[in-house]
């Protein structure tokens, strides 16, 4: 049984290669909408400190959310060129 499994082992791995197709972030965060209070035309407000707090903490949560897709997206392009190269590997092989 030794035997059998020994050039197995020993065959070149390529030969056996499968590759895997990345597959895109899912979606883009959303921008927060701007609170009904603020006029942005005089870039005044009205809104209460809660609501300007709130907006603030939607603010950053969308920031952190933008953060993780550019991630996201760079990792799909780094697998995306893996699978490139497998590619182009397996059809030399």
């Amino acid at each position: 049984m030794k035997f059998l499994l020994i050039p197995l082992l020993l065959t070149p791995c390529l030969s056996f290669s499968f590759c895997y197709e990345p597959s895109p972030p899912w979606s883009k965060p959303s921008k927060p909408m701007v609170p009904w209070c603020v006029n942005e035309w005089d870039n005044t407000h009205t809104c209460s400190d809660w609501e300007i707090d709130n907006y603030n903490y939607d603010i950053r949560n969308y920031n952190y959310e933008v953060d993780s897709y550019i991630n996201d997206l760079q990792n799909y392009l780094y697998e995306a060129e893996d699978y490139v190269r497998c590619e182009i590997n397996n059809l030399n092989y």
